[in-house]
């Protein structure tokens, strides 16, 4: 086959249009050119090239005709006219020949451009949220170790070297957020940090998230960094923290002023009630002990839940033997479920042993589920199951809470556990509540790696259910205690340090009525007095007092010479989170006793104290 045949029989058959122009008019068309752009060769030859072009374009073709007079050849993209009435884009190349003509191949890049704009227009919204968010990509290069600052702009690339971005982060933030760095940059792992940069006028707050991408021949990674500004978060983060911490600072305030006098209230009616009096006399001071401890549980929710929101629960788990600890939340609530003429059940298999939990936790949680499901039923009664399964550090704890009562309407089940809710507002007036206790209860099986859930039908019966994380141990070593012996504590003399009248006053009496000879202090500074002028057994210690406190009373008494400073303190307050009880310790106190004080409380932890003293 000749050259012109081969040539011929490729303008035909060809899948890109052909098109020969002379002198701007079309003299000839392929049948690629009726395919792609809908026009017959009728339709077309005889007409002027640009009847078909954008009129957009007309300027990048005039371009393209002088390249084709001083080269003999073009190469250029524009529109063309469909027959459809759209637009197709077109990548041409054109050729002159010596008589003049031009022969042009189309090639239709329309999905190209498409895809093209498309891409720009996600890069120009990309670029928007991001100016919008203050967000900036990086793309740190191990080998130059610069970081280029947007790389996937077309724009000349702002570089960043280590020196000049050290030089903008918060001297505060610079070896933890170094630190971070250099691990990414040695292993490819990701990170996060949040730092301090200058800005012209102070300091911006920044949040980078970083990751490797590719490692290099000098064994470092390349880095893919994206920061964001998050001043303004931030700063509103830090504002709802600062108020969730005054909220439970001001709550932790309100608990000790309500607790000094619930403490005077509780423990005059403990020294009544071991006066012999008559029987009704007797069960009104009961009663008045019964209402006196639900006070104290609400005011515990109250605590708990603020202390919830503020993140700052602490959990104290030690050795519980779990069938006693059932027994005793049961046996809180038995008179009550009796006196409404109602069963209260607890059942634990005998094998149940001993685990570690909270057990100030665990039975916070029981006395609010059983609690609840005693006072939502009217006939029948209540049922506590327990059972365990898994073994040693695995084992878990589940207890479950079924009662007969009045059921949970399917409208409040799914917000149930939310605060200040209960079943609905006929429900808050026929039973009261605060409608805290499940939340605070959802709230401290979850932080303690729990599950809490139920089931209910409305009108059939309720059964609640925890499932708690309870590692197996052996049951502790007996503290002996006699809380039988009337004068137990025979000839201690203590010193009770309490700026509160009544507090001094059940104090002296309930440690007198043990056998004990008792002093009392008014604040801290004539506590520190009275242990320098006289040697005591057991001084007992506020912490929060006027003209010197608690942790300043001890530090004092702890530095008086001789036998004085060895004297066992016990702190007496309300104030009984974990990292508390270690400040009392880090002051020297031996121990604590929670307010409002109770006689077994106090009986158990003297004996704990004669315990280690006689082991020592």
């Amino acid at each position: 086959m000749a050259d012109w045949e081969a040539a011929a029989w490729f303008f035909e058959h060809t899948v890109d249009g052909f098109v020969v122009v002379k002198d701007g008019a079309i003299e000839r068309v392929n049948p690629a050119w009726t395919a792609l752009t809908g026009w017959t060769p009728e339709e077309t030859i005889g007409r002027n090239y640009t009847d078909f072009m954008h009129p957009e374009d007309t300027a990048g073709l005039a371009a393209a005709g002088e390249a084709l007079a001083a080269a003999g050849s073009a190469t250029f993209e524009n529109r063309l006219l469909s027959k459809t009435g759209g637009w197709l884009w077109m990548r041409k190349r054109a050729k002159r020949a010596r008589d003049g003509r031009a022969l042009v191949a189309l090639h239709d890049i329309t999905q190209e451009r498409r895809r093209q704009a498309d891409t720009q227009q996600a890069f120009r919204i990309a670029q928007f949220l991001g100016q919008a968010a203050g967000i900036q990509v990086f793309r740190y290069d191990a080998v130059a170790q610069i970081a280029d600052v947007d790389p996937l702009s077309s724009e000349p690339k702002e570089q960043v070297t280590r020196v000049s971005w050290r030089d903008t982060v918060h001297p505060d933030d610079i070896d933890a957020v170094e630190l971070a760095w250099d691990q990414t940059r040695r292993s490819g792992g990701a990170a996060a940090v949040e730092y301090r940069v200058r800005v012209e006028g102070g300091w911006r707050r920044v949040r980078a998230t970083w990751q490797g991408l590719a490692r290099r021949h000098t064994g470092d990674w390349d880095v893919l960094v994206i920061t964001q500004d998050i001043t303004e978060l931030a700063d509103a983060r830090d504002a709802a923290l600062a108020a969730a911490e005054a909220k439970a600072q001001f709550l932790a305030n309100i608990s000790h002023e309500i607790r000094t006098p619930m403490n005077g209230v509780l423990g005059v009616l403990h020294i009544l009630k071991a006066e012999a009096l008559p029987p009704g006399d007797l069960r009104m001071i009961e009663e008045a002990l019964a209402c006196g401890s639900t006070l104290s549980q609400l005011l515990d929710d109250i605590i708990d839940f603020s202390k919830v929101e503020a993140g700052k629960v602490e959990f104290s788990p030690e050795p519980v033997e779990l069938s006693a600890a059932l027994d005793v939340v049961a046996g809180m609530l038995r008179p009550e479920a009796e006196s409404r003429g109602l069963y209260l059940l607890a059942e634990a298999p005998a094998d149940a042993g001993w685990a570690r939990v909270d057990p100030i936790r665990l039975r916070q949680m029981l006395f609010n589920l059983l609690g609840n499901a005693v006072k939502f039923t009217e006939a029948g009664g209540v049922r506590m199951r327990l059972a365990t399964r898994g073994r040693g550090e695995r084992q878990r704890l589940r207890i479950e809470i079924e009662d007969t009562g009045i059921g949970i309407p399917v409208a409040v089940q799914l917000k149930l556990f939310e605060r200040f809710q209960q079943g609905d507002g006929s429900t808050t007036r026929r039973f009261g509540g605060s409608g805290l206790g499940l939340a605070v209860t959802r709230a401290l099986a979850e932080q303690m790696g729990g599950r809490i859930g139920f089931k209910s039908r409305e009108g059939r019966g309720s059964t609640f259910w925890i499932d708690l994380p309870a590692p197996a141990c052996e049951a502790p070593e007996p503290v002996p205690v006699d809380p039988a012996g009337e004068r137990w504590l025979q000839g201690l003399k203590v010193l009770v340090v309490e700026d509160n009248a009544t507090n001094r006053l059940v104090a002296t009496r309930m440690l007198g009525a043990l056998g004990a000879e008792v002093d009392t202090a008014e604040d801290g500074a004539e506590g520190v007095s009275r242990a320098s002028a006289k040697t005591y057994d057991l001084i007992f210690m506020d912490i929060q007092m006027p003209v010197m406190d608690g942790f300043e009373a001890t530090r004092r008494i702890r530095a008086l010479p001789g036998p004085a400073a060895q004297t066992p303190i016990l702190a007496t307050t309300a104030n009984v989170m974990a990292h508390q009880i270690e400040a009392y310790r880090q002051v020297g106190m031996d121990g604590h006793i929670a307010k409002p004080i109770l006689p077994a409380a106090l009986l158990g932890e003297i004996a704990r104290l004669s315990a280690g003293a006689e082991a020592a």
